[in-house]
């Protein structure tokens, strides 16, 4: 991993070898031009070569592994207070107990126990946008280079970067954002044909939210740990708000076109979404009937709308009373999750907060994640300037997490008319239960689920 200076020096010595034997091919037509040209080329040969060995990039920020901050900050202190405040549950985190409130009023704070005090207000601030990747900067210093010299700095995974992105450095750093957690990144500068040495970073354990400017409150469903020590695949599976090319109205509300080449290209490339969840219903979404991110360069996108697809407590009242309208297209989304490897998918509705968060709720929940992770994952959506909160049920019956816990937790019984909650039965059992005996996929849909979407 070390620098390409003596390449460099190498390619300007054989240029002025070339240069001087010209020289010399023309002094033995003229022998007393000839002394004075070598001289002359000796000399700026020289001069070239001392400029090329004082030419240095060296790589200032992120070096040696450091840890580098890809949430907002705003962000980072809720979910570390959550984290903190659950080193103190008692009950096994992969069942739903009773220490987070599941009930309570939405105006102003509440506390009904003693044990769940964390309320995302304390770290909203009512309008920030914090609902997006935290731009990192990689920072580097040069000398002996021109002016006009073109910077760039390549970044990956692997250690000798043959996985390398490259991006355009301007006044000695370049800006990116979407990165991986829990990874270890390598990056170098590159100027010509100069290239600086090669360092690394680290990113920390966290959730990953996704930068694409216009579209809202995109979250990845990988990184998280799950029951048995096993982790959620990263950048197969993304929940968010809907994409919209042009403004459209809809049962009294405007819906505002986000779309623009750089996001585009976010969804495509850096994402790679091959298959889109619509949760709209028909109208909401201006019946569409094929991905805005489809075009003539782009055709490899399925698209499925699931339109009358309820939140919450709701959502598990149809399923379980028979209600087959929608079930069909609901097997469809997690048999497209089971084969997320080979097409990466993207769920939403409006806003990607109730029927998104109900989905995401589900399959975290299927795959393993934690009650706290499960919350913690609901509630982010408030960062997109939507408050969510899992402590209270709005009057208005927009939001309704604590009325959802509640219905699995009393009135959720299986095919056989038996209750699936029971006190030690973890989520992902209740929730493979529901998936089964209503949604109609198989113990081997569930298993391949599980064996395709985790990883060690």
């Amino acid at each position: 991993m070390g620098s390409h200076k003596k390449e460099a020096n190498m390619k300007s010595k054989k240029h002025f070898v070339l240069l001087a034997s010209t020289f010399l091919a023309c002094s033995a037509i003229v022998p007393v031009v000839a002394k004075e040209s070598t001289k002359l080329v000796d000399a700026m040969a020289a001069t070239i070569l001392r400029q090329e060995e004082q030419k240095s990039i060296k790589l200032t920020f992120p070096i040696k592994g450091e840890e580098v901050k890809i949430l907002k900050p705003a962000v980072v202190k809720y979910i570390a207070a959550m984290k903190e405040q659950a080193k103190s549950i008692t009950k096994n985190d992969y069942t739903l107990h009773d220490f987070y409130i599941t009930g309570g009023s939405d105006k102003g704070k509440t506390y009904e126990n003693d044990t769940d005090k964390v309320d995302i207000r304390d770290y909203w601030d009512g309008g920030t946008m914090s609902s997006k990747s935290k731009k990192v900067s990689l920072i580097f210093d040069t000398k002996g280079f021109g002016d006009n010299q073109v910077y760039n700095v390549v970044y990956g995974l692997k250690d000798d970067l043959s996985d390398g992105v490259e991006v355009r450095a301007e006044n000695g750093f370049a800006t990116i954002s979407n990165l991986l957690e829990r990874k270890t990144y390598y990056w170098k500068v590159v100027a010509g044909e100069y290239e600086s040495a090669i360092e690394s970073f680290n990113t920390p354990d966290g959730f990953r939210m996704i930068t694409a400017d216009g579209i809202q409150n995109i979250r990845d469903m990988g990184g998280r740990p799950v029951a048995g020590g096993k982790h959620i695949k990263q950048g197969l599976i993304f929940r968010g708000g809907e994409m919209v090319e042009s403004d459209y109205q809809a049962s009294g509300s405007t819906h505002h076109a986000n779309l623009n080449e750089y996001n585009k290209k976010v969804m495509r490339e850096e994402l790679g979404i091959k298959y889109e969840f619509d949760l709209r219903g028909d109208e909401e979404a201006n019946n569409i009937v094929n991905s805005p991110l489809y075009d003539e360069d782009y055709q490899d996108i399925e698209y499925e709308r699931i339109p009358n697809i309820p939140a919450y407590d709701y959502f598990f009242d149809k399923i379980t009373h028979n209600n087959y309208e929608y079930v069909a297209r609901i097997k469809d989304m997690f048999l497209a999750f089971k084969n997320a490897n080979e097409k990466h998918v993207y769920f939403h509705c409006w806003g990607g907060a109730d029927r998104t968060g109900t989905v995401g709720f589900l399959l975290g929940g299927l795959l393993g994640m934690s009650y706290t992770d499960l919350i913690i994952d609901y509630e982010l959506t408030t960062f997109a300037n939507n408050y969510r909160p899992h402590t209270a049920n709005d009057s208005k019956n927009v939001y309704r997490f604590p009325a959802m816990i509640n219905r699995i937790m009393t009135n959720c019984k299986d095919a056989q008319g038996n209750q699936i909650y029971s006190p030690d039965k973890t989520i992902s059992e209740m929730i493979e239960t529901v998936l089964v005996d209503y949604v109609g996929l198989s113990k081997q849909d569930i298993l391949d689920i599980k064996a395709n979407l985790l990883e060690d």
